[in-house]
C-alpha cells in the first residue's frame, strides 16, 4: 500500500463570496466543511478555505468528482460556493476566486488555466489576502501572512494596464529579468500568482484546543479530602492532553456547583508552567483551604489556560535549584498559613513615607544576568576589588548603616525641661535602654494625610505625622526614635550600627 504523503499534491480551495454580516458565521461553516474532507487545511482571508485533498481519490474518486460532493456538501449546509481544484494552491485560489461553479485544473495546465483570466483578479486576490485581519478582529483565527507575501497590487496593476496587459496569461508571459528590473521584487511576486505557482507549503489551521473537565457528582460533598480524589480524576486526563500537546498549565479556573445553586469559582496564576497532577492537585487544595465553599459541592469543574512547555537545561557546576513545582506547592502552603498578602516580594513605592512598601507576588523563574553585567553594577556600587587604590582610601571611612525596624517598636521616653530625650526604655527582648548621652534632632517628617478619612479614624491610613531623633545611649546603642504627633506614643524605628 502506498504512502498518500507521497501522492502528488493536490488542493481544494472553497470560496464563499461575502455577505452582509455573514462573513464570520461564513468563516465557521466553511471550517467545518473542510475538517469533513481532510484534517489538513488552511483559512486563508474572506470566507475562503484551502483543503489538501490527496489521497482522497482513492476514497471517492477523480478530482471533478471530489469537487462534486464538495459542492453537495456546500449546499447542504446553506453555502453557495465557487470551488476549484489544482495541483498547487496559488492556481485554485485563483479558479475559485474567478468564477462560480465546479474547476478543475488538469496537472501541468495550471499556468494555462489562468491565462485568459482578467488581470484584475490580482486586486480582488489582494483584498481577499487583507481582508484576514478583518475576520481575526472579529475574532475568527486566520494563519499570520506570510512574509514574503507582496505589497499590495495597485501599484503593479496601474503599470500593467499602462503597458496594455490584460489577462493573467499575458503577465505571466513578460521576460522576468525585465519585470523585475521595472517593479522589483513585487512584480515579481506577483508574476509568480499568475503563473499558478506556490512559493509556501500550505501551513495547516488548527482549532483552539481547550483544556477543561467537569465532573457532576452523584452525591455533594463536603471537606478537601473528598474532593481531593474529584480534583485527581479530573486532572489525570488532562495532565496526560498537556503532556501530549508540549503544553503546560498557565493559568488553572476551578468552579464549584454547590447544592444552593451557587457558583463558587477560583483562579490561580501559577509563576511557571505546570502538568504534574499532584503539584496541580495540590495547588487547588490550598487554594480552596483559604477560600472554602460555603455549601456541599455536587459538580466540579476545571479549566486550564494552556502555554509552551517549559524547557530544562541543567549545568554541571551548579547546585540545581527547587523546581517550579517545588516552590509554586512552598508559596502556596505559605499563602494559606499567611495569607496571600504577607508573602511575596517587598518593592518599593511611590511615596516618602520611611520605610513604605509593598508586596508583590515571587517570579520563580528569571532570566540571569550575564556576568559582566553583574561586574558592572558592582563597580557601580562601589564594590571594587581588594587591592585597588580606591577601596584602600574608602576603607579609612566611617560607614553607617541603619537597621531599620520593619514594625515599629514601642518604647518609653521621658523628656526633659527642654523637649528633649533623657532616656530610652523598652519591653522588647534585644533592644538596651539607658540614659540618653547625646541626642540630634527633631526632624519633623508627615506626608498624605489628605488620604486620611476624618469621619472614621479606624479606616483612616498612610498618612503620618512624626518627630525623629537620633540618640546615644549610655551604652553604647545608638538609635533613631520618633513620636507620633497624632497619638503621642514613641517607637523605636532603626538601630544605627
Amino acid at each position: 500500500m502506498s504512502d498518500p504523503s507521497l501522492a502528488p499534491a493536490l488542493y481544494a480551495c472553497v470560496y464563499q463570496p461575502p455577505l452582509a454580516d455573514s462573513a464570520c458565521s461564513a468563516a465557521n461553516v466553511l471550517t467545518e466543511l473542510a475538517e469533513a474532507f481532510s484534517p489538513r487545511y488552511e483559512r486563508h482571508g474572506v470566507p475562503l478555505v484551502i483543503i489538501d485533498i490527496r489521497g482522497l481519490d482513492r476514497l471517492i474518486g477523480s478530482p471533478s468528482t471530489i469537487g462534486g460532493e464538495l459542492r453537495r456538501e456546500a449546499a447542504a449546509r446553506g453555502l453557495r460556493a465557487h470551488i476549484a481544484i489544482a495541483r498547487t494552491r496559488t492556481a485554485a485560489m485563483v479558479l475559485a476566486l474567478s468564477s462560480p461553479g465546479v474547476r478543475v485544473a488538469d496537472a501541468g495546465q495550471e499556468a494555462e488555466a489562468l491565462a485568459p483570466i482578467s488581470i484584475n483578479i490580482l486586486e480582488k486576490l489582494d483584498q481577499d489576502l487583507a481582508s484576514g485581519s478583518t475576520l481575526q478582529a472579529r475574532g475568527v483565527p486566520v494563519p499570520t501572512p506570510d512574509a514574503r507575501s507582496p505589497k499590495p497590487a495597485d501599484a503593479v496593476l496601474a503599470v500593467l494596464t499602462r503597458w496594455g496587459i490584460r489577462t493573467l496569461g499575458e503577465f505571466a508571459a513578460l521576460p522576468s529579468a525585465d519585470l523585475a528590473a521595472r517593479l522589483g521584487r513585487d512584480g515579481l511576486a506577483w508574476q509568480v500568482i499568475a503563473r499558478g505557482e506556490d512559493t509556501r507549503p500550505l501551513v495547516p489551521s488548527r482549532a483552539d484546543e481547550r483544556f477543561e473537565s467537569a465532573l457532576e457528582l452523584e452525591w455533594p460533598i463536603e471537606g478537601l479530602e473528598p474532593l481531593s480524589f474529584v480534583l485527581t480524576r479530573l486532572f489525570e486526563p488532562l495532565s496526560t492532553r498537556l503532556e501530549a500537546r508540549d503544553r503546560g498549565a498557565a493559568a488553572l479556573h476551578i468552579e464549584l456547583g454547590l447544592v444552593t445553586r451557587e457558583r463558587h469559582q477560583r483562579s490561580l496564576e501559577l509563576p511557571s508552567p505546570l502538568r504534574d497532577v499532584r503539584t496541580l492537585r495540590t495547588l487547588a487544595l490550598l487554594d480552596l483551604e483559604s477560600h472554602p465553599p460555603a455549601a456541599a459541592i455536587d459538580r466540579v469543574a476545571i479549566t486550564i489556560d494552556p502555554t509552551p512547555g517549559r524547557v530544562l537545561q541543567h549545568t554541571l557546576f551548579t547546585r540545581p535549584h527547587p523546581t517550579p513545582e517545588q516552590l509554586s506547592t512552598l508559596l502556596a502552603r505559605l499563602g494559606a498559613l499567611m495569607g496571600q498578602d504577607r508573602i511575596g516580594t517587598p518593592a518599593q513605592v511611590d511615596s516618602y513615607r520611611p520605610g513604605a512598601f509593598e508586596m508583590k507576588p515571587f517570579a520563580i523563574e528569571r532570566e540571569l544576568q550575564p556576568q559582566s553585567s553583574q561586574r558592572s553594577r558592582s563597580s557601580q556600587n562601589g564594590l571594587q576589588p581588594k587591592n585597588s587604590a580606591v577601596s584602600a582610601c574608602s576603607a579609612a571611612d566611617v560607614t553607617t548603616a541603619l537597621r531599620r525596624c520593619r514594625q515599629p517598636v514601642p518604647a518609653r521616653v521621658a523628656v526633659g525641661g527642654d523637649g528633649r530625650p533623657v532616656r530610652v526604655t523598652t519591653d522588647r527582648r534585644g533592644f538596651a535602654g539607658g540614659g540618653v548621652t547625646a541626642c540630634v534632632g527633631p526632624w519633623r517628617t508627615s506626608g498624605e494625610w489628605w488620604q486620611t478619612n476624618t469621619r472614621d479614624r479606624s479606616h483612616a491610613s498612610e498618612g503620618w505625622d512624626r518627630d525623629e531623633w537620633d540618640v546615644a545611649l549610655n551604652d553604647g546603642a545608638v538609635y533613631r526614635i520618633f513620636r507620633d504627633r497624632s497619638t503621642e506614643a514613641w517607637f523605636v524605628e532603626a538601630i544605627v550600627d
